[in-house]
């Protein structure tokens, strides 16, 4: 008989802050999410409770209850790989492990429980070892996933061990909500009178299915073991790192980079096996004398060449100090994706972009990838709004720009740089810029633009003008027509 044991951790945002030595989980403090267009509490530390706060309170309700209360927005991000590490931890109790998001686990434990001396004696051992880990764990146990789950959730104890064959009696006295059900659909039960899950045997399927969609049916005869709903197991995302820990310490730089070249070489063997590449690398040096120094490089695109990673690496080991050394290092990879093997052409094109994103990986380690940009085309007809500015790692290619069917200024002034007219005209026949006096000697024009309606701005009409000068500058010039003031501006600089 198969037998499915569900590992639920209410507490899993909490316990993260917990195990990172959070200081605010030992007072009132609580993870908030945004729930119903208001910051309700999801989570709260046991003193928070005894204040007496409950989850799904709004936040200004719960700080009008405790005006000392510590919050923390929720992460799902960091949760998630948080649940994604326990989903590998718990592969050591049985081979067929599924995750259960957003804060659970699946384990098929059939033939595994005598190993531990029995299911009690199981589900007693993953109580103690996740409590190594400062994680709290409830445990249900029977014949199916969401019977299993709906004891871990709503059971009387930390650990409910339904019998085998007898799930049904004992997700008799639980609450509709433990199937798993829309909130919307369990207050619809309820309002018939319908209370438990035991309340729903007495009523025939194709009644309830008739009255409240097939969702409610088929969710009790999974639970129930009448429809198949086994546990489909994933292997875990495989772990691209390397570590070396050494007998004595070692500060100086050409030690650190051997270090790190061998760590590269073996992570990025792996890699090249596998057919894949990383785009983010993290290493952890341990000093034996203080708390780990934290490292992480970027790249634009997906790569597995060890000394491209230790290249990048040498901008903060430069910055890293050592007083007395350092024994433990720690390279991993991150953000893995498949390598596309690519044709070299005979136009150097594919030299061109890998010296491109070389540039891009070097500048973004330097100073930050937020801070390294591109330009790329917006479809517009304002001069001002034909162009925006790209992070250069979300356009590892280079943007394609298609020529305008406008003749447009080498450089645009933005905004326009006012000029003060000497000989008025249309355009003016004399006037001074940057302290420079400019005349006239021929004008193209006027180039009429509109502005865009749909978009909130500056939606004026507009005149540009190309003017070549007898002082050599061919520029760009501006006046809004109708105005009150016949002011004019230079818009832009021809080449």
């Amino acid at each position: 008989m198969r037998r499915t044991l569900s590992l639920w951790l209410p507490q899993l945002p909490l316990d993260r802050r917990i195990r990172l030595g959070d200081a605010r989980t030992e007072g009132a403090f609580a993870i908030v999410a945004e729930i119903r267009n208001a910051w309700r509490l999801t989570h709260l530390s046991d003193a928070a409770r005894e204040a007496g706060l409950s989850a799904g309170l709004s936040l200004a309700d719960a700080r009008a209850i405790c005006p000392s209360l510590l919050t923390e927005p929720a992460d799902p991000v960091r949760e998630e790989i948080l649940l994604r590490a326990l989903w590998r931890w718990a592969d050591q109790f049985s081979p067929r492990v599924s995750l259960d998001p957003p804060d659970g686990l699946l384990l098929d434990i059939a033939g595994c429980a005598h190993l531990f001396g029995g299911e009690p004696e199981m589900a007693a051992t993953i109580h103690e070892r996740a409590a190594d880990l400062r994680i709290m764990a409830r445990v249900g146990i029977a014949d199916t996933k969401g019977a299993a789950a709906a004891l871990a959730r709503f059971g009387p104890e930390l650990a409910t061990i339904a019998a085998p064959g007898n799930s049904a009696s004992a997700l008799e006295a639980l609450p509709l909500a433990a199937l798993g059900l829309d909130p919307a659909l369990v207050t619809d039960l309820r309002r018939t009178g319908l209370q438990t899950i035991g309340q729903l045997y007495a009523v025939k399927s194709s009644e309830l299915a008739r009255r409240f969609g097939l969702g409610l049916t088929s969710a009790l005869e999974r639970s129930l073991g009448r429809t198949p709903d086994p546990v489909t197991p994933k292997s875990a995302d495989p772990v691209y790192a390397a570590r070396a820990t050494l007998p004595d310490p070692i500060g100086l730089q050409d030690d650190l980079e051997r270090i790190i070249l061998r760590l590269a070489d073996s992570v990025c063997t792996r890699l090249q096996t596998a057919g894949c590449g990383a785009r983010r690398y993290r290493l952890t040096v341990r000093p034996v004398d203080g708390p780990d120094a934290i490292m992480t490089i970027g790249f634009a695109r997906p790569g597995a060449a060890p000394a491209a990673v230790l290249q990048q690496f040498r901008t903060p080991l430069d910055k890293l100090r050592l007083e007395f050394g350092a024994d433990f290092f720690r390279l991993v990879a991150e953000s893995v994706e498949p390598l596309h093997p690519r044709q070299t052409g005979f136009d150097r094109r594919d030299e061109r972009q890998d010296d491109r994103t070389d540039l891009i990986s070097t500048l973004g380690n330097r100073l930050g990838f937020d801070r390294v940009r591109i330009y790329a085309a917006v479809d517009s007809h304002l001069p001002e709004l034909e162009f925006t500015t790209l992070e250069a790692m979300d356009r590892p290619d280079a943007p394609v720009w298609t020529p305008s069917p406008r003749a447009r200024p080498l450089r645009l002034y933005n905004p326009p740089e006012y000029l003060r007219v000497e000989t008025p005209g249309r355009p003016p026949l004399r006037f001074e810029w940057r302290r420079r006096l400019y005349e006239t000697a021929c004008a193209t024009g006027p180039e009429r633009l509109a502005g865009e309606w749909w978009r909130d701005g500056d939606a004026r009409l507009r005149d540009y003008w190309r003017v070549e000068t007898r002082e050599g500058p061919r520029l760009w010039l501006l006046t809004w027509p109708g105005a009150a003031t016949p002011d004019w501006f230079v818009a832009g600089r021809f080449p």
